[in-house]
């Protein structure tokens, strides 16, 4: 009865859930439209990051429908970033204007792309730069032009962590069995799900991978749960996500995963607390111990944790010998799970194309110094934002700090996730300097000011406000007035 009944779909289970989860998501994030105005670039560029986060070309069987998806993104992209900038709604000049953090990533870019030059394979290295960084980077470019206002960003955001969230909704189905025909009977054999370790499809199938490519959406869903602000029926919803991202992380078994939960919560009390610090270290402290005893009651056997901890120091020190050996520019992009038998001094625990296990050893390894010094600056210009943000905006700095503390043990440097996320956070930046300048008029097609995503409403700590005013009688523009 139950497998008669459970799935709408009879053909291929696994992929009808993973499609009924990705349209979920689609629908969801369709639903967080505040009005129906006319589609936008910014709309296509949030559709894009859903798809390229799931990523169904890699899931589903091949098929030519499904490979051109991620080009006909683009090519709606680019139809709609043109209507926008000749109906003005865009400025072409502002769209241009690049800031800090997006320079520094096109350096990084060229940096890596320089250093497949000294690879040991520099064709194979060149490619697995255009597969992996070089698509992210160009993703973060499409963001920039897209955005001119804190508004636009939030429906990047919001994008970000629907593609995200339906990603673990489909692991944590596929995790209790409920994509097998005999689920029942594995849901009530507890020993069997203890053995078990969350896992997702494509470029996420790690445990540890997608333990931390959750903590993204929960530093949204925190400020919306504890924020006595929030609506009731917000705070239950993102309430309701807050617990299947935990359940998702204690499924993964990822001890720095449930580190960097901790850590986002006690940045979460400290920063938003008005009153001493030491008030807000009492929650901190609980949420330490909570999550002392949560890694204790992990179902990882010890022998499995000590081979882990030694594994991960044998990378580390190899990523560590490569670099000194090839101090400026490193053993080229890419290199490192090809040369990792050439430097290491000992064969432990796995076999094959091992990781660096970190993201900044994978950086110092492949790409040097230089390389090394760009991503540290690149991580410090978002903190200062995130910070600077921090009171009107937490999300930010949640996010940030909690997939940065987990990529310290993950090889995620050049994946599209982190690049996305450092995008955001910098528009958020960019566009509340943009909020701070003098009033601009604004001229489009409906003869009035667009307020909807050109009205800049900057979240900056320190609250600068938007005032819209009314068209006078002789027909004046709006214009959007800042106060202190």
């Amino acid at each position: 009865m139950w497998q008669e009944e459970q799935f709408l779909f009879k053909v291929v289970p696994e992929y009808s859930h993973y499609l009924t989860f990705l349209f979920l998501g689609l629908f969801a994030f369709y639903l967080m439209r505040r009005s129906a105005e006319t589609l936008r670039s910014v709309e296509a560029m949030s559709l894009t990051v859903i798809l390229y986060i799931c990523r169904p070309w890699e899931v589903l069987p091949p098929d030519e429908t499904w490979l051109s998806v991620p080009r006909w993104c683009i090519w709606i992209w680019a139809f709609l970033w043109l209507n926008d900038v000749e109906k003005k709604r865009l400025s072409l000049t502002n769209c241009l204007k690049f800031s800090a953090g997006i320079k520094l990533s096109l350096i990084m870019g060229g940096w890596c792309l320089f250093t497949t030059l000294f690879s040991g394979d520099p064709e194979f290295s060149r490619q697995y730069f255009i597969d992996t960084l070089f698509r992210g980077l160009v993703l973060a470019i499409l963001m920039h032009l897209s955005v001119q206002a804190v508004a636009s960003t939030q429906r990047l955001e919001w994008a970000f962590v629907v593609g995200v969230t339906a990603l673990i909704f489909h692991s944590l189905w596929h995790y209790h069995g409920l994509d097998m025909p005999d689920a029942l009977s594995l849901i009530s054999e507890r020993s069997a799900l203890a053995e078990r370790r969350l896992t997702a499809v494509g470029s996420l199938g790690n445990s540890n991978d997608i333990a931390a490519v959750a903590l993204i959406p929960m530093g949204f869903a925190v400020p919306l749960l504890f924020s006595r602000r929030s609506h009731l029926l917000v705070r239950v919803s993102a309430g309701v996500v807050f617990l299947y991202l935990i359940q998702a992380v204690l499924a993964a078994q990822s001890r720095g995963a449930l580190m960097a939960v901790s850590a986002q919560m006690i940045l979460y009390f400290i920063s938003q607390s008005k009153r001493s610090l030491k008030w807000s270290f009492l929650p901190a402290l609980g949420i330490a111990l909570a999550a002392i005893m949560a890694s204790s009651l992990m179902g990882r056997k010890a022998d499995d944790l000590d081979a882990s901890t030694e594994s991960r120091m044998n990378y580390y020190v190899t990523g560590l010998r490569m670099a000194l050996y090839s101090p400026i520019w490193g053993q080229g992009f890419g290199r490192y799970p090809y040369e990792f038998e050439k430097y290491t001094t000992v064969i432990l625990h796995e076999w094959g194309l091992r990781t660096a296990h970190s993201s900044w050893i994978l950086v110092l390894s492949e790409t040097g110094l230089v390389g090394l010094l760009l991503f540290a600056s690149i991580h410090v210009r978002i903190w200062k934002i995130c910070w600077s943000l921090r009171r009107d905006r937490p999300s930010l700095l949640l996010s940030f700090v909690g997939y940065s503390l987990a990529t310290l043990f993950l090889s995620h440097a050049w994946l599209m996730f982190p690049w996305v996320l450092f995008a955001i956070i910098d528009l958020n930046g960019k566009c509340s300097i943009d909020a701070s300048l003098p009033p601009r008029e604004v001229n489009n097609d409906s003869g009035r000011e667009d307020t909807s995503l050109d009205c800049p409403q900057s979240p900056v700590a320190g609250a600068l406000r938007c005032e819209l005013r009314q068209h006078s009688t002789d027909g004046s523009l709006e214009r959007c007035g800042l106060e202190n």
